[in-house]
């Protein structure tokens, strides 16, 4: 007869050894979002199972074991902001789901984190704790090992991205990548404080090497911390051993120094680029020709001065809503309501940022003072607690470094899925470590009942159902990020199919929504030409429909707003009457975002479109206003003028690109000629 209790709890710990494995390594090349996609889907699916499986456990015993922990309560409160804000949030699909394409941080992902908290401290024992640590650092030692490949090249034409100058590995992004092994690194240390050290150097060199390779200053600066958060603790909780401490200190410093000058450090040259640098030019080295005045450099921002910008953005949503933000992940909308005009003059201009690039103030913004509040308690509540638990516990000292390295890399980004499970995860490793084995008992499981077993099938239905639904989830954006890359390709018939397909197995997800409405305009578009009246209107009711649908779910959403009105531009080639709908969808869309200065540019070219001269000028000029650089306002300027009959202001415009902006920006050349 089988066991049920013991299959179930042989499920839970094999599940959470493959979370803790592969969460951090899968990655598909099928979807539109390669990497968080695939990893918290990869969350969801296991958390399934390993909840499911608890619960079995439960019906087949009769009794549901919950273990308390220190960290319950400030779970409790966290998971009740989050709560609140996603009842309150302008979104709530984007708060229940995540942003897509980031996913991590909406509501679904916190209780899956939650739950997995639980179900860790409730049913894993100190052994078990120790071989899920192992699983982790197997799955660090090749994600380390694949970013120094990287480096060297191995994967460089599959990715747009100067992979070889910054590595992300399996992780998608340097900062992510560095965030989540200097989280691991600590472990290292403290095992080769308790076993044969050897391998635990070669693993520290491997994962040491890939932080450099990624560039992040916010790593290196989370890896700081976290090495005069470990080393000071274990001297001052193993003074007794002090002695024995000094030869592993005394190699990873080493190491740690001898890596730093090898290959410099975000912070600091390489030896080579320390003696480049000192050695004077030779005299017989062309000098480079000098940039004249009309000569405009292209110029990358500063990382941290754009951060400053959308810091002051957040700030501002949090004075609007103090108490419960805008709701979980819905930085993409509400920052552009309060946009800084100052964006507008970094080289990241046109970006959209859909999160606030600190942990701490993309929740201030987003749950408001409750749901920082409440993080921070999560926070706060840890490192206390692992302080009075540091003596003769190197894992838990690690834990702690571990994890303060997460509170810094945190205030410079944000956290993506392999992250965020460490930091619901570290705590529970920390409670569960001090927990003794449970021998597996040697008698089965008493015969169950026939209440229990219908309520074991409804479990069993009901997971099943779930992991059906996540396969599916899946599914559906395969056949988005299809239909997306054909109608790119022109391919609007193919496209049209397959989103089609998307839609019917997600129907709720709004951004396949906007992508088929805009699918569906472009082939009424040549339906029309093709004197098909009937397929022409079907797909034209289509395209609006769609549309319709997905502001319907988001209605803040920004870019489903840009998109209708590009639905509408399209559809004007069929009826004129479009064209006064597109101007509405606008016109909303500057309301949402009153600072961008593309919106406004394109509202000139609709008023003037419209016939509407004086209106399409008050565009131009304010899109001036927000971007005095942009030169495409300017040349439109200057087709205003010349048509007005004022050349000499059209001219003026015209030397004012070629002067300031871009001297070879060929339309103004091509114009002024004429002028």
């Amino acid at each position: 007869m089988l066991d049920i209790v013991k299959i179930c709890r042989r499920t839970i710990e094999y599940s959470f050894y493959l979370l803790f494995f592969l969460v951090p390594l899968i990655l598909t090349p099928w979807n539109y979002e390669l990497f968080e996609f695939n990893k918290m889907l990869a969350v969801y699916f296991l958390t399934v199972i390993i909840t499911g499986s608890w619960l079995i456990k439960a019906a087949a015993e009769k009794k549901f074991t919950f273990r308390r922990t220190f960290w319950d309560i400030p779970l409790l409160i966290f998971f009740g902001s989050q709560l609140l804000s996603y009842l309150f949030s302008i979104d709530r699909h984007t708060s229940l789901f995540g942003y897509y394409s980031r996913f991590n941080g909406g509501l679904l992902s916190v209780i899956s984190y939650i739950l997995l908290y639980w179900a860790f401290v409730t049913n894993m024992d100190k052994g078990k704790t120790q071989r899920a640590c192992y699983y982790l650092l197997g799955s660090a030692a090749l994600v380390a090992a694949y970013g120094i490949l990287e480096h060297f090249g191995i994967d460089a034409k599959y990715w747009v991205q100067d992979v070889r100058n910054r590595v992300f590995s399996t992780l998608g992004q340097p900062n992510w990548l560095a965030a989540w092994l200097v989280a691991l690194i600590p472990f290292v240390w403290a095992l080769a404080l308790n076993s044969k050290p050897y391998i635990y150097y070669l693993l520290f060199t491997i994962c040491y090497f890939c932080l450099l390779f990624t560039g992040s200053r916010s790593g290196f600066l989370g890896f700081a911390v976290a090495f005069l958060a470990f080393w000071p603790l274990v001297a001052f909780a193993f003074r007794q051993k002090i002695k024995t401490l000094a030869l592993p200190f005394s190699v990873f410093s080493s190491l740690f120094l001898v890596i730093s000058l090898f290959t410099g450090t975000p912070y600091t040259p390489s030896a080579k680029e320390f003696f480049q640098k000192t050695q004077p030019p030779a005299t017989n080295q062309p000098v480079p020709p000098q940039a004249t005045e009309n000569q405009t450099p292209l110029l990358v921002s500063e990382s941290g001065d754009i951060r400053k910008i959308v810091w002051k953005g957040a700030v501002e949503i949090w004075r609007h809503y103090p108490i419960l933000g805008t709701g979980p992940e819905t930085f993409a909308y509400s920052y552009y309501w309060y946009r800084p005009r100052e964006h507008n003059d970094v080289s990241e201009w046109d970006f959209l940022y859909n999160k606030a690039h600190n942990e701490y103030l993309n929740y201030l913004a987003t749950t408001g003072g409750v749901g920082l509040g409440s993080y921070l308690v999560l926070i706060g509540s840890f490192i206390i607690w692992s302080l009075s638990k540091i003596k003769n516990s190197t894992l838990i000292i690690a834990l702690l470094a571990g994890f303060s390295s997460i509170v810094v890399t945190n205030f410079f980004g944000f956290s993506v899925v392999p992250v965020s499970l460490l930091f619901f995860i570290f705590p529970a490793i920390s409670v569960a470590s001090n927990t003794s084995p449970t021998p597996d008992s040697k008698q089965q499981t008493p015969k169950l009942s026939s209440g229990q077993w219908l309520i074991i099938l409804l479990l069993l239905l009901a997971i099943s159902y779930e992991l059906l639904a996540i396969v599916k989830y899946w599914q559906a954006d395969t056949l988005f990020a299809q239909g997306l890359k054909f109608n790119k390709a022109g391919q609007y018939d193919q496209a049209f199919n397959v989103l089609r397909s998307a839609v019917k197995i997600r129907p709720g997800e709004p951004i396949y929504h906007d992508e088929l409405a805009a699918t569906a305009a472009s082939l009424a578009v040549l339906a029309a030409g093709q004197k098909n009246a009937t397929l022409t209107s079907q797909l034209e009711q289509m395209a609006v429909t769609e549309s319709d649908t997905a502001l319907k779910t988001s209605p803040y959403h920004l870019n489903f707003w840009k998109n209708r009105t590009k639905v509408f531009y399209s559809l004007k080639e069929i009826d004129e009457k479009y064209l006064q709908a597109a101007l509405a969808s606008l016109l909303r869309a500057a309301e949402l975002a009153p600072t961008d200065p593309k919106i406004q540019y394109n509202l000139g070219l609709l008023y003037a479109g419209l016939g509407q001269q004086q209106l399409a000028l008050q565009a131009l000029q304010k899109t001036i206003e927000l971007k005095p650089n942009y030169d495409a306002p300017h040349y439109a300027l200057a087709l205003f003028y010349e048509q007005e009959g004022n050349k000499q202001k059209a001219k003026e415009e015209l030397l004012y690109i070629l002067e300031k902006i871009d001297s070879k920006y060929q339309p103004a050349l091509e114009k002024l000629k004429t002028l």
